[in-house]
């Protein structure tokens, strides 16, 4: 009970030690030493309130950020060190669960305190609409992940105390339904856009975005379809035209990400991308932890459209390129020619052998194979065995050095994630509908490729939108929701072995049939007899 007692103090102390005290909601502040009695009394009160809410999403994002957003539990990408989630020995009482847990349900507390108190407030209207928009949009978003991570939840809509924190689990169909209806009215309350200082706020497409995505989840596919194609018809988003400065700090704010999550270059407030996906050449001298499979790589088409396929590359000395070979790889021609004429994304999100990378200093490396460490212009992987790395998220030059702490702001929705979400959903609801070859078509122009062939089955359109999915969004954390809810994870990544690109074996991956949902923390159980364990754990 002490336990519990001091994790509901913590979360009434935390609306009043985190958000903002500037109109710039990015700002740091302090605002200790406020009391939850004398605070709620004014405008500021309420900016500050919800503030906290973003503060929330960013720690989640922060603790996933060494995990490739967690695409290292997947097929795409690996976790340089060995973690539970990617061999299949995790267990139930992992801290990575609880905090997990504990994040969402502290931001849920956060936005419920801000329901009840901010109607209350005489203040604007059109910002108390904003406000209330922005609390239903977070308890309805942090819902949204517990949902999709550990099923059934237990559903607060007040801000509880000790009594009411002993609820049992509601029922999947249960938090969807509570999703979408707070989904539904953030929609109604919040903006299409914002002036320049309350950039990154939770827009009405946003919140559109994520009802459409609750739909797709539970296999709604004509409410799914309906709500994507209403944001790419009436929304100001567009597709860019240049793909790799989505992933920039130079990119920040573009007229594609529909939410991301945003940060400054300041310690405590910046972005871990560069230290944990960068390289040793870049200006924070990243560690390299996450890591693109080789797979990924083979899954970039040629230009033209055709499947890639190592037999139809030669060696030095005219046979097929065995990839399997370490000496094929050493010559530089021959892997030169891997890579060319390739689907564009690929060079744009990956470093790959034989390729340029700016760096520290503004120098150019140059990444031999086998790796030169003794070559001042060499491009010098953390890991020398045969490893491709990622150049999404990586910062080029010495602009910013401030190690963990990039101001690269993180997209969470994008524009062309919508359009896929709704050629899939369409997919599933009427097949052969020209609008979808529309949609996966218009991605695929972007990255100038060519059009899908006509005349594909449900089940070819299927695949095909689902490649295109892995390739757009690697980095993102979206494939491990993704071959979750399709229910293909135990087929892709178990028994699977991580690998260099020379096919050296590095270490052999789990996933055991009770993945597919994460358990509820032993932690919670113990305090709330009402929980019950997912199958398996």
């Amino acid at each position: 009970m002490i336990n519990k007692i001091n994790r509901i103090l913590l979360a009434l102390l935390s609306i009043c030690t985190l958000g903002s005290c500037s109109d710039d909601f990015l700002d740091r502040d302090s605002l200790v030493g406020l009391s939850e009695g004398g605070f709620w009394q004014s405008e500021q009160d309420a900016i500050m309130g919800v503030n906290a809410l973003y503060d929330a999403n960013r720690e989640f994002t922060n603790s996933i950020v060494i995990y490739g957003m967690m695409d290292d539990f997947t097929d795409i990408s690996y976790q340089s060190w060995a973690t539970g989630l990617t061999t299949g020995n995790f267990p139930s009482n992992a801290s990575f669960y609880s905090n997990s847990w504990g994040i969402f349900y502290k931001g849920i507390y956060r936005a419920n305190t801000v329901l009840e108190n901010v109607p209350d407030i005489e203040m604007n209207q059109a910002t108390k609409n904003r406000i209330l928009g922005e609390a239903k949009f977070f308890r309805g978003y942090f819902y949204f992940k517990l949902w999709d991570f550990f099923g059934g939840v237990p559903l607060y809509d007040t801000a509880m105390n000790v009594d009411e924190t002993y609820k049992p689990r509601s029922t999947e169909e249960e938090v969807y339904n509570f999703i979408v209806s707070d989904m539904t009215d953030a929609f109604e309350l919040l903006s299409e856009n914002y002036d320049q200082s309350n950039k990154g706020r939770a827009t009405k497409w946003a919140a559109l975005a994520m009802r459409g995505k609750a739909h797709l989840w539970a296999e709604q596919y004509e409410e799914a379809a309906e709500d994507f194609k209403y944001l790419m018809d009436n929304s100001d988003r567009t597709l860019i035209d240049d793909f790799h400065s989505l992933f920039r700090v130079a990119g920040n704010n573009n007229d594609e990400v529909i939410f991301d999550v945003q940060y400054i270059a300041e310690q405590g407030y910046g972005l871990a991308t560069d230290r944990n996906y960068g390289n040793a050449r870049g200006a924070t001298s990243g560690s390299q932890r996450t890591r693109p499979t080789p797979k990924l790589v083979n899954a970039y088409e040629m230009i033209d459209g055709t499947p890639f396929d190592f037999a139809n590359f030669t060696d030095a000395g005219g046979d097929t390129f065995d990839p399997n070979d370490p000496a094929d790889w050493q010559d530089e021609e021959s892997v030169r020619r891997l890579f060319e004429n390739r689907d564009p994304r690929m060079q744009q999100a990956i470093v790959v052998p034989w390729s340029t990378f700016v760096g520290r200093n503004e120098v150019e490396y140059l990444y031999k194979f086998p790796v030169d460490t003794s070559d001042p212009l060499a491009y010098v992987p953390i890991w020398t065995a045969g490893s491709y790395a990622w150049r999404k998220f990586v910062e080029t030059g010495s602009v910013y050095t401030l190690q963990n702490n990039m101001p690269q702001n993180f997209p969470l929705i994008r524009l062309a994630d919508v359009i896929l979400m709704y050629a899939e959903a369409k997919n599933e609801a009427s097949p052969g509908d020209q609008s979808i070859y529309d949609a996966v078509d218009a991605v695929r122009e972007r990255a100038g490729l060519p059009d899908l062939p006509t005349g594909l089955s449900q089940d070819e359109m299927r695949e095909r939108i689902r490649h295109e999915r892995m390739v757009e969004l690697c980095g993102e954390g979206q494939r491990y929701s993704d071959i979750r809810r399709w229910g293909i994870a135990k087929d892709v990544v178990d028994g699977v072995w991580m690998t260099e690109f020379t096919g050296v074996n590095i270490r052999q991956r789990g996933f055991p049939d009770h993945y597919y949902l994460w358990p509820i923390p032993q932690t919670e159980i113990d305090v709330n007899p009402a929980l019950t364990q997912n199958p398996g754990w």
